[in-house]
């Protein structure tokens, strides 16, 4: 029992140490071309909005929203 707790409590900070680490892998060309689909994605939205098309409009919002967060997380120093 002891030995079980020894090695959990060895995987949980192993396991907490690398969710800390700089996860910078993507390079700076793929990087702009993420940014460039983030302002495409939010144009698109912005059409079908004003044409009513709400479905489509929420859509390319999420689809910008998620390229966004990628951005930040592997893009944004």
């Amino acid at each position: 029992m002891k030995f079980m707790r020894f090695l959990m409590i060895g995987l949980l900070i192993t396991n907490t140490a690398f969710a800390a680490t700089n996860a910078n892998n993507y390079p700076k060309e793929t990087c702009q071309e993420i940014y460039k689909a983030i302002g495409t994605f939010l144009y698109l939205a912005d059409v079908q909005w004003k044409q009513g098309n709400e479905t489509k409009a929420i859509f390319y919002s999420t689809a910008s929203a998620n390229y966004a967060s990628i951005y930040q997380a592997v893009c944004k120093n």
